[in-house]
């Protein structure tokens, strides 16, 4: 598989002199795509930190240093690379919902990370803790975020009053992961066809 991190210098084992030290940040997004793309390719029970620090370049002790285990490394993974982005605000409610839509698309559906919605179901069952704090830490403060959005086009007069906004994201988000399911592609036209189909169905403007 290899993504060819192994070569960029990131081994802080190496001297400040013979290599220089990346900024945090470099370090940190090649650790959070290393983990994703291992846990996406052999799930959470064979992924280790020493496999996430081979494939990343680094050694053990700056993974722990950072992360106490492994589930808090993916949680922390997770975070950065699916749920951590920033919420749109394009002054409309329409375009808001394009571009969370957007968002799904691109960081949500990619090589990356697109294997870890199998994961996370296996998860519930074999690894509950895991499931939980998934839940607790990362999807519901992401699912306010995004309903916060909806509420904003709900005050102005962009969407009925009534309108399940709950149900809004299921049925934009959850059609979307529908379609990956079924091994087809999730278009940019096909995510906006969507969006505005759930959109005027349920009396926006």
């Amino acid at each position: 598989m290899g993504l060819g991190y192994q070569a960029s210098g990131l081994d802080d084992s190496m001297s400040d002199e013979r290599r220089g030290r990346p900024l945090d940040a470099q370090r940190n997004k090649v650790i959070h795509s290393s983990t994703l793309s291992l846990m996406g390719e052999y799930g959470y029970d064979a992924l280790s930190v020493e496999r996430v620090a081979k494939l990343a370049g680094v050694s053990k002790a700056t993974i722990y240093r950072r992360y106490p285990n492994k589930m808090e490394l993916v949680l922390a993974s997770l975070d950065h690379n699916l749920y951590g982005l920033p919420m749109p605000d394009s002054g409309t409610g329409l375009g808001d919902l394009m571009q969370m839509a957007h968002m799904i698309r691109t960081y949500g559906l990619n090589n990356e990370t697109r294997c870890m919605f199998g994961t996370m179901m296996t998860a519930r069952v074999r690894h509950p803790e895991l499931a939980k704090a998934v839940h607790e830490r990362i999807v519901v403060p992401r699912r306010q975020r995004a309903r916060s959005v909806l509420e904003r086009a709900v005050k102005r007069g962009e969407l009925p009053a009534e309108t399940p906004l709950e149900l809004v994201m299921d049925m934009v988000f959850g059609a979307m992961l529908v379609r990956l399911a079924r091994g087809e592609a999730v278009s940019e036209s096909l995510a906006e066809h969507l969006v505005k189909t759930v959109w005027f169905g349920m009396g926006g403007r």
